[in-house]
C-alpha cells in the first residue's frame, strides 16, 4: 500500500511540475503546411516526445507573423529562422535587431541547411566578388549578406529574371530553389555551393528565454546521441545526401567544436 501511494505521489509531483510550451512555426510550403503536416513537422512532433518535462504545442502561422507571435507573448518560441553557428551563440546584425525588440536566437540547430547561389549559365560572374553584381534573396534574408544584395518578395519572379538575365544571381536555401526551378523548367539556371547555416529558433530576450534555451539545446543533444534525430529528419536529410553529400543535421562534434 505504501509503495502505491508513493508511485502515485511520484506521478502527481511529475504532473504537475510539467511544463508545456507553445511552440509557433513559420508555414512554408513542404516543411509546414499545417501543424499536423509537413517534414519539419514530424521533426518538431518528435521533438517534443523527447522532452520529457511536458510537451510541446505546435501551432503554424504565416512567417512574420510566426515570429510576432514571440515578441507579443503569444507563443514561447518560434521556428525557423538562421544562424551562422551551429552550436552557439549569435552576434551578428541579426542578433542586435531581434535582442532590441527582446528576442534572440537559441543557441542550437535542430537541423543545418546550405544557402546557394544561382546564376544564369550565359553570363558567368565572379563569385568571390559579389559586390560587383545585381544579387537578389529574399526580402527577409537581405541582413545575413553584403549590403548591395536586394530584397525580393517573389522568390519565383526572382528567378524569372535571372532566367532572363535581368539580374546576376540570387541567394536562398537550395531545396527551395530547386523545387521552384523543376517547377517551372528554367533552363539557364545553375547552382554553386555557397553558405551553411544553422536552423534555430527564436525565444524571447530574458530569464524565460534562456532557461528554454537548455531545454531546447539538451532535447537535441539527446536527440542526436539517441539517433532519433537522424531517423526522423531522413525526409529532410536526403536531399542534401544527395546534392551535397551530407545529411545536414547537427552533430556531437558540432556541440564539442
Amino acid at each position: 500500500m505504501k509503495k502505491l501511494i508513493l508511485i502515485i505521489v511520484l506521478l502527481s509531483s511529475s504532473y504537475i511540475f510539467a511544463k508545456d510550451y507553445s511552440l509557433s512555426v513559420g508555414k512554408l510550403p513542404l516543411y509546414s503546411i499545417n501543424k499536423n503536416k509537413g517534414i519539419l513537422i514530424d521533426i518538431l512532433k518528435k521533438m517534443s516526445k523527447e522532452y520529457n518535462g511536458g510537451k510541446f504545442v505546435i501551432e503554424v502561422y504565416p512567417f512574420e507573423r510566426s515570429i510576432n507571435n514571440v515578441r507579443v507573448g503569444k507563443s514561447d518560441f518560434h521556428f525557423p529562422t538562421i544562424g551562422k553557428n551551429i552550436w552557439q551563440k549569435e552576434n551578428d546584425k541579426y542578433e542586435k535587431k531581434l535582442n532590441k525588440e527582446g528576442l534572440m536566437r537559441s543557441t542550437c540547430s535542430l537541423l543545418k541547411t546550405h544557402f546557394a547561389l544561382y546564376t544564369n549559365k550565359k553570363h558567368p560572374i565572379d563569385i568571390h566578388n559579389l559586390e560587383r553584381y545585381r544579387i537578389e534573396t529574399d526580402a527577409g534574408h537581405t541582413i545575413f549578406f553584403h549590403k548591395g544584395v536586394q530584397g525580393s518578395t517573389c522568390l519565383e519572379c526572382s528567378l524569372k529574371k535571372l532566367e532572363a538575365g535581368r539580374i546576376d544571381g540570387f541567394i536562398f536555401a537550395s531545396r527551395e530553389i530547386d523545387t521552384i526551378i523543376k517547377k517551372d523548367k528554367l533552363k539557364n539556371i545553375i547552382r554553386h555551393k555557397f553558405k551553411i547555416f544553422g536552423s534555430k529558433f527564436i525565444l524571447p530576450f530574458n530569464k524565460k528565454g534562456k532557461k528554454l534555451d537548455k531545454i531546447i539545446c539538451n532535447t537535441i543533444e539527446k536527440m542526436i546521441k539517441d539517433g532519433s534525430l537522424k531517423r526522423v529528419a531522413k525526409p529532410y536529410t536526403s536531399y542534401f545526401q544527395k546534392v551535397y553529400g551530407s545529411l545536414y543535421i547537427p552533430t556531437l562534434r558540432d556541440i564539442n567544436h
